[in-house]
């Protein structure tokens, strides 16, 4: 057919569907048949609205009231589209016969194809012929045929569901997964999808039969059903069986239930709730059933809780709170494997120009057994408050932090703090590109503390009130300079000197002045240039100081680059209030240094250490690398120190012999996406210190456009309380539109 031949034929049809819809609009009848070929439960049809026909050919017999539309028809209304090579209406006996290629497409998007449909009773009742149905999320179903009732009930016969594509070279080859059925009922309007003797075929293999079995509609998100269970075996509770339903509450809140039966612990039921609020929202999971570490054949529970809720545009407010009756329940039943404390808080939070505020209120639960539960902290209250300001005239910048806090212990110092912080920073630039910042630092802050002798300050006396304002001024100077060299890409260097000074801080503070935001304490790079050398401000040894390092960085053009810093520091008092061994507290401090190097996209190492000032031997090593692009991908950490801080403030005295025990740790890890549809990760963790590894992992996940499977093995060698460690396999079905099938091992 030539261009002009087309032209005429596209006339011809237009005439036509003119026509047609001409004689629709002169017969109420047939317009509300046509209208109704396709009505759905949820699209009332209206007479009113217009009716659009195409088709090459109409006839209407004026004796017998039959209209007949025949090749390529297509009509539409109320949203809805009917394509049928044939469409013939009997105006007397409410009926319409479609047969040929027949199409309806819905207003949510379903297409369902058949080769011969029946409609009749205003057209809400339907009759077809060999059905096959295209869903939302990629849902397909087919069936040897379908009746529709009053336009909301659908049953199908002999239906197969799945959402996975066909194999292309064998379109008849059964699909990966799909659900065989002897009958099948369709409620269009609750959409919800119900199977009468049914099995679930893995490549067209029967696996699993039930004698019902429901889902909601492919395009429904939320529905109130039974989910599919979960299964597996455990060393602590036995073999167990959940089975999981979910109560679609309202359109903001949602509960899912979930009873555990296992055949050495339990019954445990599980309750999940969720809510959402037009200004926040709320999470709560509570938990409980008989465990073995239950006194006397009693319960276990657990609950998880937090919410947020904003108050208005500037302030807002939430809280979280979590315990369990024993650490062993939630390792028994992996709620929360291996943690070594559960945090509560309540808090309310505001923004404002430049500025933040937050008060608020914490507990903590421990979970290991070496921790005991009266030595942990209850901070009640914590306030905190920041203000940053905008450039002066001069290019400077005021800032100020202040907070307040009250920390209780049932065993150990109990502490009342209140402390400001101002800062101020000029930064200038000098001649030939030197910069020069000035900062200067108040810091002030108010002690009440009771049981100082006790952990973790371990004082000669028991109690104190006292305060200090310390004073910190330091300019500092960098002198970037930089080098084009051609087609090897740019050159930096730059030297940076600091001088600090403030008041000498000795020994005498950590008799008077309980310790709460300093206990962790380690030189780096990271802190060389640092006002504070430790992370807090209740310990501070001051004194005049020098910092000074050489950076530099080398870009080539290709994006690859290398970068350094090598810096020491010398101060001009000595200070017995650095932990031994730190790096810290004679004239010199020790050296430290960072190197990072990336030749490649896929490849980059980063270096930090820090060498001792005497003879540069190696005191801390901590170094990652990765290797290769994401479809493979290799990583390497490794980690060395000659102290173990955790023992620093475990008691009295001297640091124990543990803490100068050498940490040295070694990580691997590998994933990769090589293989098509598969994606593999593995890690492991090893002390090479003891020679026993801390952990490994290994994972898989194959999915496609239907199916998803993961398979997760994790081994802890390390044991939290007394348990030896422990070894978790979690498999993980996931059938789309379906749900997850579960299985889990410890």
């Amino acid at each position: 057919m030539n261009d002009a031949q087309q032209r005429r034929h596209a006339r011809l049809r237009r005439r036509i569907g003119i026509g047609i819809a001409g004689a629709m609009l002169a017969a109420p009848l047939a317009r509300a048949q046509m209208g109704a070929l396709v009505a759905g439960p949820e699209t009332p049809v209206s007479n009113s609205a217009p009716v659009t026909f195409l088709a090459d050919r109409v006839s209407y017999d004026h004796g017998t009231g039959v209209v007949t539309a025949s090749g390529h028809v297509e009509a539409w209304q109320n949203g809805h589209l009917l394509q049928a090579d044939r469409i013939v209406i009997d105006r007397r006996n409410d009926t319409a016969v479609a047969s040929g290629h027949v199409v309806m497409i819905e207003p949510d998007g379903a297409v369902v194809f058949a080769r011969h449909a029946t409609l009749s009773q205003g057209m809400k009742n339907a009759v077809l012929h060999d059905v096959a149905t295209i869903l939302a999320e990629n849902g397909r179903m087919v069936a040897n045929g379908a009746r529709r009732y009053g336009g909301v009930i659908e049953e199908l016969s002999k239906p197969i569901y799945s959402t996975c594509n066909l194999c292309k070279s064998n379109p008849k080859a059964a699909p990966l997964w799909q659900i065989r059925a002897r009958q099948a009922v369709e409620d269009l309007q609750h959409r919800v999808i119900e199977y009468h003797d049914a099995q679930l075929e893995i490549y067209g293999v029967p696996v699993f039969w039930l004698p019902y079995l429901s889902q909601p509609d492919p395009s429904v998100k939320r529905q109130s059903g039974l989910l599919i269970p979960g299964f597996g075996g455990s060393t602590h509770i036995g073999s167990f069986v959940a089975i999981p339903y979910f109560w679609d509450i309202s359109k903001s809140q949602d509960l899912t239930i979930v009873p555990i039966i296992a055949t050495k612990a339990g019954p445990v039921l599980d309750l999940k709730y969720r809510q959402a609020f037009n200004d926040g929202k709320l999470n709560i999971n509570v938990s409980g059933g008989r465990d073995r570490y239950a006194d006397k054949g009693g319960i276990s529970d657990s609950i998880f809780s937090s919410g947020t809720f904003d108050l208005n545009r500037n302030w807002r407010a939430g809280f979280s709170y979590n315990h369990t009756s024993t650490a062993q329940y939630l390792n028994d039943f992996r709620y929360l494997p291996n943690e070594a404390f559960l945090a509560s808080n309540a808090w309310l939070e505001g923004f404002g120009r430049g500025s933040y505020a937050k008060i608020e209120a914490e507990t903590y639960q421990g979970l290991v057994a070496s921790i005991s539960q009266n030595r942990l902290p209850i901070v009640l209250p914590y306030a905190r408050y920041s203000y940053a300001g905008a450039a002066d005239s001069w290019g400077g910048r005021f800032s100020l932090t202040a907070n307040a806090f009250n920390i209780f212990r049932q065993s150990g110092t109990q502490t009342r703090r209140v402390a400001v912080i101002a800062n101020y920073d000029l930064p200038r630039q000098g001649p030939d590109g030197l910069l020069v910042d000035a900062r200067l630092r108040l810091i002030t802050a108010g002690y009440s503390a009771d049981k100082l002798n006790q952990q973790p300050n371990y004082s000669p006396i028991t109690t104190s009130q006292t305060a200090r304002a310390i004073p910190i001024g330091a300019v500092s100077f960098a002198w970037p300079l930089e080098r084009d060299a051609g087609r090897w890409g740019t050159q930096v260097i730059e030297p940076r000197v600091q001088l600090v000074a403030a008041p000498v801080y000795g020994l005498g503070q950590t008799r008077t002045i309980p310790n709460e935001d300093s206990l962790d304490f380690q030189f780096s790079d990271a802190n060389l240039f640092s006002l504070q050398r430790f992370g807090g401000i209740d310990r501070f040894a001051g004194g005049a100081r020098v910092d000074y390092a050489l950076q530099g960085a080398w870009y080539l053009p290709g994006g690859a680059y290398a970068s350094g810093l090598v810096g020491q520091s010398y101060s001009f008092e000595t200070s017995k209030l650095y932990p031994p061994d730190s790096g810290l507290g004679g004239h010199e401090s020790d050296v430290v240094g960072r190197a990072t190097v990336a030749p490649a996209p896929w490849f980059s190492l980063t270096y930090r250490t820090r060498l001792s000032h005497r003879d540069l031997s190696t005191q801390m090593i901590d170094s990652y690398a990765t290797f290769g692009p994401k479809s493979f991908n290799v990583s390497a950490g490794y980690f060395y120190s000659t102290t173990n801080s955790y023992y620093l403030f475990t008691q009295p005295g001297p640091p124990p012999p543990q803490y100068f025990q050498a940490q040295r740790e070694v990580t691997l890890g590998v994933s990769t996406t090589l293989v098509p549809h598969w994606s593999l990760t593995a890690g492991v963790q090893r002390n090479l210190a003891t020679g026993q590894f801390d952990n490994a992992s290994i994972g898989a996940v194959w999915q496609n456009e239907c199916t998803a499977v993961n398979i997760d093995l994790y081994r802890n060698f390390t044991s939290y309380n007394y348990d030896h460690g422990t070894t978790t396999l979690l498999i993980t079905v996931t059938l789309k539109t379906l749900g997850n099938i579960g299985f889990s091992a410890l």
